[in-house]
């Protein structure tokens, strides 16, 4: 088994061991790509974050991979007594995530095409080298980073420094902390790149290596009363239109109230870089006419987007016409078939005629989608969901946990994780994640409230599953009509009920005879399957077996 300091061979027709680079050798060239990464001025990390990388390739190389823990890390690099608790002081952890994204903007941008990549994989402080004998013409890495292909064509966004406004030079650390905290949360979604520059916040300095940035995203900080305002905009730069703007008040200048900046972040990345949110959408309706076969792997997954949100059948088929071309065009790309794993799932879950063994496609799509990027969130939670469609709960809540080691705090996996959990028996938790997901994103997945409404009706609390069941608005899909009209059957508000009805048969003509089935593809548990076939029969649906 090779060390962690060998190189690593990832070149289809080269070794698969390190053995034909001495030493000698493997010092030299990790020690290039070092310094050539520090030089850069694209590798966006603060100087502590720099002394980080530095430290843990310096001690790898020595043969002391071993001793590179927390503890160490603390004490050497942060300065930190020698009796650093972690779970007081979560430095190590914040700063190693934030040095992670740091290299991967990086390996994005300028360094794409290095020979020598570093990564610091999670739950580890032990880097990884990896020698990469080529990139192909169109960007696409061959060393397992979660880099989609035609990575030119992924938007990119440019954060400018904040502005301080508020009179204060004080509050000069407000304005980096809540750009820099911004950007972190933006690259969590991996759907486009982001250029930050973490100097300035007089609106004079912190020059970003420009990369013609498709988007620019600017703020302002003001002080308002005893609390502060942050005032942010989002600018095409394409058309030159200002697509998006909010302001958030708050005492999030405050040690005590750290997490309230953080929460807004995390609501901001949302609102424009989930896989819902306005620059997926504006990117979506542009290459909405261009031919399945000529789309990048990244707007292939926008069809799949666009499909999710508003649950059409014209969408269903343009979205599978996209995914089935991309996995063709870009074989290597695991999110992509870990997407088309997904719809495989949910035409056996939803019985639409026309494609054979779509659940064993589903499986094989979604397993090789996690096997060519094992790190990826996206592709670990399909693969959840199709364990769930196959029935395997326990391995499907085991897929969830792995996800999450990944990254606990991902909103745009945290509510498919939390779909999967609920309706795979972990009730409490996914309900928890769920809530999570609801509150910080406002984009959130629309089935989050269908298995929040599962979660209700099992403990017989028919008007908060009632209120679940109304954020249904997807006038293709069975199931609104299904939620409503059972729910109001529960409470015996039949006649309401039987209006529903009526549009669950209209879709559906044949739902007396196969609606049992129908409804155990998504209901594990018999006894919540028997009340929602309850609330159906007291409604005016009979079911025929």
């Amino acid at each position: 088994m090779a060390r962690k300091t060998d190189i690593e061979i990832d070149d289809d027709n080269a070794p698969t061991t390190s053995s034909e680079l001495n030493e000698e050798d493997r010092y030299r060239l990790i020690n290039q790509q070092l310094q050539k990464i520090l030089s850069n001025p694209d590798f966006y990390a603060t100087k502590q974050q720099k002394n980080f990388l530095k430290f843990v390739i310096k001690e790898s190389l020595a043969g002391r991979s071993d001793q590179l823990k927390g503890y160490t890390v603390a004490t050497q690099v942060f300065g930190r007594a020698q009796d650093f608790d972690p779970q007081m002081d979560p430095i190590v952890s914040v700063q190693a995530n934030k040095l992670r994204r740091a290299l991967e903007h990086y390996y994005l941008a300028e360094g794409k095409n290095d020979p020598i990549l570093i990564d610091i994989p999670k739950g580890t402080y032990v880097p990884v080298f990896i020698k990469r004998y080529s990139a192909s013409s169109d960007g696409r890495s061959t060393a397992g980073h979660e880099v989609s292909d035609n990575v030119e064509k992924w938007p990119t966004l440019q954060i400018l420094p904040f502005i301080n406004k508020t009179g204060n030079s004080d509050n000069n650390y407000l304005c980096l902390g809540m750009a820099d905290e911004l950007a972190s949360e933006i690259s969590y979604f991996k759907n486009m790149k982001v250029l930050f520059a973490r100097e300035g916040t007089d609106g004079n300095k912190g020059v970003i290596h420009d990369l013609s940035p498709r988007f620019k995203l600017s703020g302002d900080v003001y002080k308002y009363g005893n609390e502060n305002q942050l005032s942010i905009h989002l600018e095409d730069t394409a058309s030159g239109h200002h697509i998006w703007g909010e302001t958030y008040t708050g005492n999030f200048d405050t040690r005590e109230n750290a997490q309230y900046h953080v929460n807004i972040a995390k609501t901001i990345a949302a609102v424009i870089s989930g896989d819902f949110g306005i620059v997926s959408r504006l990117i979506s309706a542009e290459t909405r006419h261009i031919p399945a076969k000529q789309l990048s792997a990244y707007e292939a997954g926008l069809r799949y987007y666009e499909y999710e949100r508003i649950c059409t059948a014209e969408g269903f088929m343009r979205s599978m016409e996209a995914l089935t071309a991309a996995v063709e065009n870009a074989p290597d790309c695991g999110r992509i078939w870990a997407l088309l794993g997904i719809q495989y799932a949910t035409i056996h879950n939803l019985g639409i005629p026309g494609f054979e063994k779509p659940l064993e496609k589903a499986t094989e799509f979604a397993e090789r989608g996690v096997s060519l990027e094992p790190h990826c969130q996206r592709a670990i939670g399909a693969l959840a969901f199709i364990r769930f469609c196959n029935n395997e709960l326990r391995i499907a809540i085991d897929e969830v946990d792995r996800a999450l080691r990944l990254n606990p705090n991902s909103l745009f996996v945290l509510g498919g994780l939390a779909y999967v959990l609920i309706l795979s028996g972990d009730w409490n938790r996914g309900a928890t994640l769920a809530a999570k997901t609801i509150k910080f994103n406002p984009y959130h997945r629309a089935v989050l409230h269908d298995a929040l409404w599962v979660n209700y009706l099992r403990v017989g609390k028919f008007n908060n599953a009632y209120h679940e069941a109304m954020y249904g608005r997807r006038p293709w899909l069975f199931w609104d009509p299904l939620m409503k009209s059972s729910t109001l059957g529960l409470l015996d508000q039949e006649r309401e009920g039987r209006e529903y009805a009526e549009k669950l048969l209209k879709l559906r003509p044949d739902f007396p005879s196969h609606g049992r089935k129908l409804i155990r593809n998504y209901i594990k548990f018999e006894e919540v399957a028997e009340l929602i076939e309850q609330g159906l029969q007291r409604s005016g649906v009979e079911l025929i077996n």
